[in-house]
């Protein structure tokens, strides 16, 4: 279901379980490629407005950024999830809505933080839609230092009460260096910090879950790291990049950058580098 805006098109994608995911497509006169975004825990499709503009309105590649569910405008309590591979579910479905909805137009997907987990997860699955990928600072290792009571209670919760939600603790200021984007952040009705046991605990499995199967991922990869990221431990995922066996796989680190790159203070040269690599792509360079 499509409803057209100035700059963007609503679009609902309906899951296999029924679930209607809400999210937003922008289009080019005539497309090359389209990016299919994974966003992360808290934050919604919307986030990436200023990528999505930058990339459908100057350099031909669509790009659809559909909000997971219990996050932005889809349905769900903010943060809940009954089992973390919902999430990878909800992305196939997605994946497979945009192939049926743009037919030989070659697919790309960028995942942030759990999105990218997600992301990489659906790969190791298996997802033939998807020419390459893209992830910016992947969830596969929390960085957060969780105080040990949190996490006893999280597990009492997980067994008891798996619905309560408590507090990521993260702040703005671990997100980006930009002050604009952290009162931008703050203000957005859409964005969360909650987050249940399942999705948590979920979470933190991915860790052993996709290290030991890094070598299943063999489509052209591309990984953005910001040097400072306190949410996400850059180390794991660089070690995480190594046992990929893609063989057209590249690293991007830019120094002193948090958890955003996408959001950062010269994130000029973060899209220019994510465009670049996909226009290669689709050159066949």
């Amino acid at each position: 279901m499509l409803t057209t805006h100035e700059k963007s098109t609503d679009v609902v994608v309906l899951t296999e379980d029924r679930v209607a995911l809400r999210g937003r497509m922008w289009k080019s006169s005539a497309p090359r490629a389209m990016l299919i975004v994974a966003h992360g825990f808290g934050e919604h499709g919307g986030s990436y407005r200023h990528v999505a503009e930058e990339l459908a309105g100057t350099h031909a590649i669509d790009v659809l950024a559909v909000d997971f569910r219990g996050h932005g405008r889809s349905p769900g309590r903010r943060g809940v999830i009954r089992r973390y591979d919902l999430f990878v579910d909800d992305l196939r479905d997605i994946v497979r809505w945009a192939a049926r909805q743009n037919p030989g137009l070659p697919l790309f997907a960028l995942g942030h933080s759990n999105g990218g987990q997600v992301a990489l997860r659906l790969l190791v699955e298996g997802c033939r839609q998807i020419k390459g990928l893209v992830v910016s600072n992947p969830a596969i290792r929390i960085g957060l230092e969780i105080p040990r009571s949190k996490i006893l209670l999280g597990k009492l919760l997980k067994a008891f009460a798996p619905w309560i939600t408590l507090s990521s603790g993260s702040p703005s200021t671990d997100l980006t260096s930009d002050p604009r984007m952290r009162i931008t952040f703050q203000n957005d009705p859409l964005r969360h910090n909650r987050i249940n046991p399942p999705f948590y605990f979920g979470m933190v499995e991915g860790e052993k879950y996709l290290m030991s199967r890094a070598a299943k991922i063999t489509l052209p990869i591309l990984m953005l790291l910001g040097s400072q990221d306190p949410v996400i431990d850059p180390n794991t995922s660089r070690e995480f990049f190594e046992k990929v066996a893609s063989a057209d796989k590249t690293l991007l680190i830019y120094p002193g950058m948090l958890h955003e790159p996408l959001n950062e203070v010269g994130r000029e040269q973060v899209i220019g580098d994510l465009v670049g690599w996909i226009e290669r792509q689709v050159d066949g360079e």
